[in-house]
């Protein structure tokens, strides 16, 4: 079959990833363990070895082995659960399937299911069905919320967020179409079939608010009339326009502060230091993850030495020494700034730099890297898929033995390569 007969490409880019993220800190499913097949193969569409350029769908037949990766967690409720069992609800029901009275039945018993299995210390069950629900929508926006901000901490994109590769837990799931923004564009996204970047990385809060959006309004058929129901819905909706906003503005304030490795994000913070950096970071061509790392390096001392050294200290991280140096003046008078912040910290430097280096990884699973793992898998070396597995169990620390391996900008020759760019 095509979606669920997995190859050892996508198995082992899951393996390696969700375990990788784990150690990130981001809320993941996990892999129990990772089976390839010796003797079956399937022919999937993918990419020609040759292939570069415009973003597209695979085009090329291939022939890969079969694999299964098992995926563990306490819990695989999606949005797309409630949301098919309230549509049952309220459209008239054709031969087989559930009327609206069974379809509410199961509905309500699948929400008593995800408390028991998530939300238990969340959910007052002595509560009326409609204040449960308030509770859950609540719960659920501040899942996603944490999740969004904690992929744009370590520069995950997700690819696709429609509902039913949504978590009720708040967990990632379902890695696809994911990437690891590498050269840093706001809305970059791996996923060819998302033209409009709905899923680009820096609107994954906004696509994640849609999916809270979503579950609260897959719950109203439940409540609508029900005694309390009006106030309930008007505190969802409240929810999902306003509390949602607030709880990702403060944590991605949190997050970027600790990112800067400053004391406290305030309207100057807000305002100028961090859109002045990612203004920079986009017209610079910069790799996201070497950039912030390089930040971590720089002490107390070295930053008040003035901005030749500082600039050079980031030389790691740019993909165009020409764009370098053609905006050198405007990292400049950013340096200036950054450093006026950080000499005003009163926290001594080793602890400063130690939340940024815990906030920003080293080593990340760079697609280019996961490619490499399975095409020598393909072969019969797992070699690779261990040295990385090694690697992302402690992604913050140096690892000084592989940091020319890894630690580095995209290889010239995965720039712009189907299947490891963009891919569907």
């Amino acid at each position: 079959g095509g979606d669920g007969r997995a190859v050892l490409r996508s198995s082992v880019r899951e393996f390696l990833v969700s375990e990788a993220m784990h150690s990130l800190g981001v809320p993941t499913t996990r892999a129990l363990s990772l089976v390839a097949s010796r003797s079956q193969s399937v022919r999937r569409m993918w990419y020609d070895p040759d292939d570069r350029g415009r973003d597209h769908p695979p085009d090329t037949v291939i022939s890969e082995r079969c694999a299964i990766t098992c995926r563990v967690a306490p819990s695989f409720l999606r949005v797309g659960h409630i949301e098919l069992h309230s549509r049952r609800m309220i459209r008239p029901s054709g031969p087989g399937e559930p009327t609206a009275d069974e379809a509410k039945e199961q509905l309500v018993a699948l929400l008593k299911h995800a408390i028991d299995r998530e939300f238990v210390n969340e959910v007052d069950t002595s509560l009326p069905l409609p204040q449960q629900c308030v509770q859950l929508v609540r719960e659920f926006a501040k899942r996603q919320a944490s999740l969004a901000v904690n992929w744009l901490r370590v520069g995950y994109v997700q690819g696709n967020m429609n509902s039913d590769n949504c978590l009720l837990s708040g967990r990632t799931m379902d890695y696809g179409p994911f990437g690891f923004v590498e050269e840093y564009e706001a809305l970059w996204s791996p996923f060819t079939s998302d033209m409009e970047r709905k899923f680009g990385f820096e609107r994954q809060p906004v696509a994640a608010q849609v999916n809270v959006l979503t579950f609260a309004q897959s719950l109203v058929p439940l409540i609508d009339g029900e005694e309390g129901g009006d106030e309930a819905l008007a505190e969802m909706q409240k929810i999902v326009k306003d509390e949602y906003k607030e709880i990702v503005e403060a944590k991605l304030g949190e997050m970027r502060r600790a990112k800067l490795g400053i004391h406290e994000w305030d309207e100057q913070a807000k305002s100028e230091l961090w859109p002045k950096l990612q203004s920079l970071m986009q017209r610079s061509k910069v790799d996201y993850t070497i950039l912030f790392r390089q930040l971590s390096s720089m002490t107390k001392h070295e930053l008040s030495m003035g901005f030749d050294n500082l600039f050079s200290r980031l030389d790691p991280a740019f993909y165009c020494a020409e764009t370098q140096r053609e905006l050198a003046s405007e990292w400049r008078s950013w340096f200036e700034l950054y450093s006026q912040r950080v000499l005003s910290d009163t926290r001594d430097d080793e602890t400063r730099r130690d939340e940024m280096r815990k906030t920003s990884p080293k080593y990340i699973p760079r697609e280019w890297m996961l490619v490499g793992a399975y095409e020598a898998a393909e072969r019969g070396d797992y070699g690779k898929i261990e040295e990385l597995a090694l690697i992302f169990e402690t992604p913050f620390d140096e690892h000084p033995e592989f940091e020319s391996k890894y630690y580095c900008r995209t290889p010239e020759e995965f720039r712009k390569k189907a299947g490891v760019s963009f891919f569907s």
